[in-house]
Order: structure tokens, then C-alpha cells, then sequence
């Protein structure tokens, strides 16, 4: 599965920028797979939807609306629609995939303390540049604040801050 892809590749590239080595594949297999089953199955924090529940959800309100719909232009634009619901949802998902990988990473190698690093652009919301360079308790990293976030961590003693 994509997710599982993407924590993993996540995962080990944390790793490598850390300098540290990464476990065999079984065992980072193994952390996928418990990582996939809490993660698809469970209410995510931001969006408080189970992936696949909400995406079973979708399918389903979609096939209504195609059949309740008469002319075949009005079914394809209720069929892209739901496309584009569905590729929503899983960019939002590759997102928080990518995080989790990143934030466990981080656990793995020890740190004990992050810091948060924002994009610096005009993309970034005002939310999020306020909480650029805050300081977080490796175990006390908060949800994503909103959808589409681009923070991302870094070890805090690792930049010269004890």
C-alpha cells in the first residue's frame, strides 16, 4: 500500500540525515505494518476520520449521487467529483504518513527534544510561522494543525541548542 511506501521511505530518510543506521527491512516492515493498522482503521486527529471508513463513505454517497442524477453529463461531473474527493483525502493521508514516519524516526534515534521548522514562503499560514523554531518534548509533538501542513522537525540539539 502507498502509506505504507511512503512512512517507510519517510522513516529511513530521517534515519539517514540523523546518521544513524537503519534496522534490517523485516524489522522496519514490521513497524509499517502495526504502524498501518492503528493509522487506517483509527479517527486521524486532524481531519477525525478512520481513512477507511471515510473513503468506504465516499464510494458509497458517490454511487448515490450517480444514480440519482438522469443525464450522463451530470453523472460524469458527480464521478469527478468523488475522483477528486478521493484524491484529497489520500494526499491529506500521505501527508500524515510522512510526518508519522518523520516523528518516529526521530524517537528511534534518541532525541529527546525537536524543534519545528516552517517553510518560508507565501504559502505558509500565519498559524504556522508563529510556531516556527517552537521547541516540543519528543512524546509531546501535537497533530498536524491543519490540513496540507509542511512543518517538519528537526533535533533540536542538533542545531546547536541544548
Amino acid at each position: 500500500m502507498a502509506f505504507g511506501d511512503i512512512y517507510r521511505l519517510r522513516y529511513e530518510e530521517v534515519l539517514l540525515w540523523l546518521g544513524k543506521k537503519v534496522p534490517p527491512i523485516d524489522e522496519v516492515d514490521e513497524l509499517v505494518e502495526m504502524w498501518l493498522t492503528g493509522f487506517l482503521n483509527e479517527p486521524n486527529e486532524t481531519t477525525h476520520y478512520a481513512f477507511e471508513t471515510e473513503l468506504v463513505r465516499k464510494r458509497d454517497r458517490s454511487k448515490e449521487a450517480v444514480t440519482a442524477v438522469p443525464t450522463k453529463t451530470q453523472k460524469q461531473l458527480e464521478l469527478e467529483k468523488a475522483a477528486r474527493y478521493v484524491i484529497q483525502q489520500s494526499a491529506w493521508y500521505c501527508d500524515f504518513a510522512s510526518q508519522e514516519a518523520e516523528i518516529q524516526a526521530l524517537k528511534d534515534a534518541g532525541m529527546k527534544k525537536v524543534i519545528r521548522v516552517e517553510q518560508d514562503d507565501d504559502r505558509t499560514c500565519d498559524l504556522c510561522r508563529n510556531l516556527h523554531g517552537k521547541v516540543y518534548e519528543i512524546g509531546k509533538i501535537p497533530p498536524l494543525e491543519h490540513l496540507r501542513c509542511r512543518r517538519t522537525f528537526r533535533p533540536y540539539e542538533r542545531i546547536g541548542v541544548i
